[in-house]
């Protein structure tokens, strides 16, 4: 009998399965016929949205996401997702949650609050909360106190919230071993809320503190001190400096110090002391009359990429960096940051610079680099410095700022007269050019 289009579009779906092709009913068999411990692998490799939707591939599979172990509850850097997908996810899945970030529009923020308590009961490991807002727009989302009862957290990131007081016996966070917190505040106990938060985490490995801030009247200057043994990634990037300190970090391999507005009585000798053992640096200097690295003599014997976001324009800074060359006999990469917003006031000529050679100074240089080069002389003996001192260098690359008052000709013909220790050495040369 002939079946017309529109019976057919109203036919049930028993009736439109058992008309499917031989070769789609046969490929369903075989989907069917694999053990559930490889439907469950396969799903549990899946994005989130992947893994919901393989309901419709066969009946079999209709509630595989549902148990598939090791699930990652990702649901990326879209704040555009709706929080009720994860609240639907959240409800229906049975295993304990590997995984779980999500980025919460304005409008949502509180649904963070429901899903804490949840995944603090599904034995979540990685958490990541992304709030749309920063504080300098409105008043960021106050976490709820159930953040601390996450015990089983290994990763922990924050962006764009407040952390409460933790409750008595709920501080820190034993399997802690990554912590990320980026304009994150703590209005209730200041600095000391973070301090106890880091010492009562022992196994962190990575710890990254971006634009924090702590409850307002809080004196900046107030000494506390980041207790790590473990640490083996540290990132500062403070607009104000607020005070911190560190113990030693003896498995300390990265560093990452960034602040505008250091206090004037922090000693850096003392801090750099505490991180020699670490392989790559990245500091920005602080500017004093005297040089902050005075006396510096702690050999920073595993060192090999030092970035120093730095000027030329006092003989103070200057020596900071030459001191600090000096205490890295194995540095192999170089990198400069001129900060472009002081001007030269010191003249300070080769001959000073190489007043302070030592045999060591620049022995296994191979890469050096300086950004936002204004080439001013202090600059630019500094580089002939380097390339005639650094035996074994490779390269030497230079980006100068677009007003920069010499031309290309005229530095580039300068810098060809440099004398060379090593034979190798290439020098390459350029203008930033802003469209």
């Amino acid at each position: 009998m002939h079946t017309s289009r529109g019976e057919m579009e109203a036919s049930s779906p028993r009736r439109r399965r058992k008309s499917l092709p031989a070769e789609a009913e046969e490929s369903e068999t075989r989907l069917e016929s694999l053990p559930s411990e490889i439907h469950e692998r396969i799903v549990s490799l899946l994005p989130i949205r992947d893994a919901v939707r393989t309901s419709a591939v066969a009946r079999a599979w209709r509630r595989i996401w549902e148990s598939a172990p090791g699930l990652a509850l990702d649901w990326g850097f879209e704040y555009g997702a709706d929080p009720a997908h994860a609240d639907a996810v959240l409800a229906r899945y049975t295993r304990p949650v590997c995984s779980f970030f999500f980025c919460l529009p304005e409008a949502s923020s509180q649904r963070a609050d429901d899903w804490v308590p949840l995944l603090a009961g599904k034995g979540v490991q990685i958490l990541r909360l992304h709030f749309s807002r920063g504080r300098y727009v409105k008043p960021p989302h106050y976490m709820d106190v159930s953040i601390f009862s996450c015990r089983e957290l290994t990763q922990l990131q924050l962006i764009h919230c407040d952390i409460p007081t933790a409750p008595v016996g709920l501080v820190g966070f034993p399997n802690l071993t990554k912590l990320y917190l980026h304009e994150v505040g703590f209005p209730d106990n200041g600095v000391r809320g973070l301090e106890t938060l880091i010492a009562e985490s022992p196994l962190l490995q990575l710890l990254w503190l971006d634009k924090l801030w702590f409850f307002e009247g809080e004196d900046v200057e107030e000494e506390w001190v980041i207790r790590a043994p473990n640490l083996r990634d540290l990132s500062i990037i403070f607009e104000y400096d607020n005070g911190w300190q560190i113990e030693e970090l003896p498995y300390i391999e990265k560093v990452d110090i960034n602040s505008k507005s250091y206090t004037t009585h922090r000693d850096f000798v003392r801090l750099l002391t505490r991180l020699a053992r670490v392989q790559k640096l990245n500091l920005y200097m602080p500017e004093r009359e005297s040089s902050a690295l005075e006396g510096l003599s702690c050999s920073f014997e595993n060192l090999k990429s030092l970035s120093l976001n730095t000027d030329f324009c006092f003989l103070s800074t200057i020596l900071s960096t030459l001191y600090l060359l000096k205490n890295a006999p194995n540095l192999e990469e170089l990198s400069i940051e001129i900060m472009y917003d002081n001007d030269q006031h010191e003249e300070v000529g080769l001959d000073l610079l190489s007043a302070q050679w030592t045999d060591g100074l620049l022995a296994k240089l191979k890469s050096v680099s300086m950004d936002m080069a204004t080439c001013e002389s202090n600059e630019m003996h500094f580089i002939e410095f380097v390339l005639s001192k650094a035996r074994r260098l490779e390269e030497f690359r230079i980006c100068a700022v677009e007003d920069c008052t010499r031309s290309n000709e005229e530095l580039v013909v300068e810098i060809i007269k440099y004398r060379r220790a090593s034979p190798q050495a290439k020098v390459f040369f350029k203008r930033m050019v802003f469209v």
